[in-house]
């Protein structure tokens, strides 16, 4: 009788080699395809969240959410993520695919590059923060249409809210975005961080509505920039240095400290694009 061919321990020894090899090779590609098609996701929910303000604006006369009390609405009623509540019932269109939930009920909880915020503790009726629930996207605050008495909201000047959908120039106006918090005011002299935040932790000294608002956006969540929804409903990825010469509010100076070719760019955004 023959004798059965069999593998000899170098032979076993070299397949294993080249499948290790043949894995170091594919992995950072498959990592790469993995990341794409979580971006790819990522544009898809900030499009709908573009299509579900548009559909709040056709039923409201353009305007977008009031965002604080005024007139028959309750501070809740009157905040985007209640107000929009009616338009969708998917509840995972608030979250980007990069992130993911990383902690328990807490007040007032960022998120982080990687990172959901929230979920917030519950309350009662009158308790709108627990309607917040957890997500990964925030809105430019400026696009809010607060009443026509209010000469402030949240502290911030009321004449440089944009109000409504079909404001002039609304493809250059950021509305809805990849953040580390539901929302954020950002001002054209706000600066970066001097670092790059870690991926699973946001601290409120790093930026926060009265201070650095821009550095809630200003996250390398997908390859060096975040995806947005614009105010006219365009899609993009915009590059992190990008986020200054973008106009957040009425009274946003495109050509910024942040925007000058001198511009001392801590060395963590260097390497990302500065035009959108």
């Amino acid at each position: 009788m023959k004798k059965r061919g069999a593998f000899t321990l170098v032979e076993l020894l070299v397949v294993i080699a080249v499948i290790a090899l043949l894995m170091a090779i594919l992995m950072p590609a498959l990592q790469k395809v993995r990341r794409m098609g979580r971006a790819t996701v990522c544009r898809s929910n900030v499009r709908q969240w573009g299509l579900i303000f548009h559909l709040y604006a056709q039923d409201n006369e353009s305007k977008l959410p009031q965002s604080i009390a005024g007139g028959s609405l309750t501070a809740q009623e009157a905040y985007w993520i209640v107000s929009t509540l009616s338009y969708y019932k998917a509840k995972d269109i608030r979250m980007c695919p990069s992130t993911k939930v990383i902690r328990g009920p807490v007040d007032r909880s960022h998120g982080g590059t990687l990172a959901a915020w929230g979920p917030f503790p519950s309350g009662g009726s009158g308790d709108w923060w627990a309607d917040f629930d957890t997500g990964s996207y925030g809105l430019n605050e400026w696009c809010a249409c607060p009443p026509s008495d209010s000469g402030s909201y949240w502290g911030f000047p009321a004449k440089d809210a944009w109000r409504t959908v079909d404001a002039k120039g609304a493809n250059r106006v950021p509305l809805f975005l990849d953040c580390v918090y539901v929302d954020a005011f950002p001002l054209h002299d706000d600066g970066p961080l001097d670092f790059e935040p870690p991926p699973y932790e946001w601290q409120n000294s790093w930026g926060d509505w009265p201070t650095n608002a821009m550095r809630l956006f200003c996250i390398d969540r997908h390859d060096g920039g975040i995806n947005g929804v614009f105010l006219d409903g365009s899609v993009g990825k915009i590059p992190l240095r990008a986020l200054w010469k973008l106009k957040w509010h009425r009274s946003f100076d495109v050509n910024g400290p942040w925007t000058k070719r001198h511009s001392r760019w801590p060395d963590w955004l260097l390497r990302y694009r500065d035009e959108y």
